[in-house]
């Protein structure tokens, strides 16, 4: 489909319905693909976030056979979920860590794969951090307690060697409030995902210190692939459209091979749709590791990794499982 026939859907009038007011967290950029004119409607929330860049073409360039594809971004993660355990949405593109989170707290979500294996650096103006060792005695800003770049922030500096609670200053807030900070000199670093990694760097000094990506690969053994960025959806939806998820899948897979192959084209085509210029694209998509493996392996990879972090997730310690994956 041409992106120019991309639809905006708070401008529809039947927009606004008592559903939950499901346009309040949309942002106006849809794009759909239809194969079949009278095939099934998929509809899929991503964030307005290079993860979601797989997903944009593949609604444009690689559909899926008997299916009319519909890609939507959302602005809130919480209403995007409900969404989802409702019945108003069949697939979601979200934190691999609020899947399971999720998963363990009773819900029927479940992963059908991962797409994202790398997404953050930290950022900051001191030039001489240039390992989580180096961050003793410095000021740290985290997203929330508990949120994935808090448990893995803390993992990698206990590999350091480095008490999280005596040896630096960690204090929490949302990602745009650490760039104020940082701007401001109340801080000395602070991890931030991509694209926002990219657009504030350059800015006033600030500086991509450590690639998380890289860090990672000292803890696991030379490979800094972690899973962030998952693929959800209900287990009766997935196991009563299997075949449409096998299918979608792979047409992700291909997507994602394109993405991380042609960034500039991928840029141009979609920068629009993420409200950023196709440079800062371009360059948070280098920078973002698209890959999606094959069930067997993206399980493995995932249970591995939270058996790595799980020393560092807060609250009670529960078992993560392989009901928590697609069944093929």
């Amino acid at each position: 489909m041409d992106p120019s026939t991309s639809r905006n859907t708070l401008g529809s009038p039947g927009g606004f319905t008592a559903v939950f007011l499901c346009v309040a967290l949309l942002v106006s950029v849809t794009i759909a693909h239809s194969t079949d004119r009278g095939g099934a409607d998929i509809r899929i929330l991503v964030p307005q976030t290079t993860s979601a860049l797989p997903f944009l073409m593949m609604a444009r360039e690689h559909p899926v056979a008997g299916s009319n594809i519909r890609v939507e971004m959302f602005a809130n993660h919480a209403q995007a979920l409900a969404l989802l355990l409702r019945g108003d949405a069949d697939l979601l593109l979200s934190g691999t860590s609020q899947g399971w989170e999720n998963w363990l707290d009773g819900s029927p979500i479940i992963m059908i794969d991962t797409g994202v294996w790398g997404l953050a650096s930290l950022v900051g103006r001191d030039s001489s951090i240039r390992s989580f060792a180096d961050l003793k005695g410095k000021r740290l800003a985290l997203p929330f307690p508990g949120s994935p770049l808090d448990f893995q922030t803390r993992a990698l500096l206990a590999h350091q060697g480095i008490d999280a609670e005596k040896d630096l200053s960690i204090s929490y807030g949302p990602f745009a409030q650490s760039v104020a900070r940082l701007l401001s000199g109340q801080l000395d670093a602070a991890p931030l995902p991509e694209p926002m990694a990219t657009s504030v760097s350059g800015r006033e000094g600030l500086l991509r210190l450590i690639d998380y990506s890289r860090a990672w690969a000292a803890v696991n053994g030379g490979d800094g692939r972690s899973p962030q960025v998952s693929l959800f959806s209900t287990a009766g939806f997935a196991a009563s459209r299997k075949s449409l998820v096998l299918a979608l899948v792979e047409a992700w897979r291909e997507s994602s091979r394109a993405v991380s192959t042609d960034t500039s084209a991928v840029s141009d085509s979609f920068a629009a749709a993420l409200e950023l210029s196709a440079d800062v694209v371009k360059e948070a998509t280098r920078r973002t590791v698209f890959e999606v493996p094959d069930f067997a392996e993206n399980e493995s990879r995932v249970l591995d990794y939270y058996g790595q972090v799980k020393p560092f997730i807060r609250g009670e310690k529960r078992a993560l499982d392989s009901r928590f994956f697609f069944a093929r």
